[in-house]
């Protein structure tokens, strides 16, 4: 994944999504920016198919698979390119959240 948004030069790709036990999981869109002198730029915006968004929504399903057992979730994946870190930051039920991924 790393590779890829390097090579399209992107800095930032956030992936939002909601779920919940019994209605399952959904994306609610992809976002691709660039952050030139701190300003955002966005690059795409797009439901996306295809392996870009596979593996920009992967944690999601590697997470909370089919959301069973679990309450409303709302959140954003967010990838960052210049720490390399995957981090997932939300709301489950009426808690706020944040879990690096590994």
């Amino acid at each position: 994944m790393w590779a890829e948004l390097n090579r399209q030069e992107v800095q930032v790709a956030e992936v939002g999504f909601c779920g919940r036990g019994g209605r399952g999981g959904q994306i609610e869109g992809i976002s691709l920016s660039r952050l030139p002198g701190g300003e955002r730029v966005d690059l795409r915006r797009w439901p996306g198919r295809g392996e870009l968004e596979h593996g920009l929504t992967a944690p999601v399903w590697d997470r909370y698979g089919t959301f069973t057992g679990q309450p409303l979730i709302r959140g954003t994946v967010k990838w960052t390119t210049a720490d390399r870190r995957v981090v997932i930051t939300g709301v489950r039920g009426d808690q706020r959240f944040e879990e690096i991924v590994k």
